[in-house]
């Protein structure tokens, strides 16, 4: 029975999951979610994860989770400040065919451990922050600029101390 990614079109713990699907090229039912609606919230869907949170993987009745936390932005909505990688993590264990995603070496293992929580809270965390207000009813600042800024300039550091064309080494293919 092939997997079932329950899943939002934008978060970015959905978009991960389904990046990494891809690049496995990983057999997976989609059932988008519709968040505004409140899919996540009836009983069968907290039957699959009871902290009704999106995404959500079924591999055959084991129900895997990511810990998304949403914070109020002030305009009476929700975003998220940081995320959880269990899917990604089981995906590259159970389907790599190769450590080519997530290495078996603990130093390369390491690194990739501390880009990804890197990315869920801090990278996209600040890239939102100064982006939402697009979109809601509230001013972004000089810091939420000055705090993408930080991020990027994190994020090439990691990219240069490696010497890669990736964060966390250059093996992707």
């Amino acid at each position: 029975m092939p997997l079932t990614l329950y899943y939002l079109t934008d978060g970015p713990p959905s978009v991960a999951c389904r990046m990494l699907l891809k690049a496995m090229k990983i057999d997976c039912n989609l059932v988008k979610m519709d968040f505004l609606k409140g899919d996540h919230l009836t009983e069968e869907y907290a039957k699959k994860n009871p902290q009704k949170e999106i995404p959500v993987l079924d591999d055959d009745g084991f129900y895997l989770s990511e810990r998304n936390k949403y914070v109020p932005t002030g305009a009476g909505l929700f975003k998220y400040k940081c995320f959880s990688t269990a899917i990604l993590q089981y995906l590259a264990d159970k389907y790599g065919k190769n450590d080519t995603f997530y290495p078996k070496d603990i130093k390369a293992r390491a690194i990739v451990n501390h880009r990804l929580a890197f990315s869920a809270t801090k990278y996209y965390r600040y890239i939102e922050d100064y982006l939402l207000p697009l979109f809601y009813d509230y001013e972004r600042t000089e810091l939420m600029l000055k705090k993408v800024h930080v991020a990027l300039a994190v994020f090439n550091t990691y990219l240069e101390r490696l010497g890669t064309k990736y964060s966390a080494g250059g093996k992707v293919k």
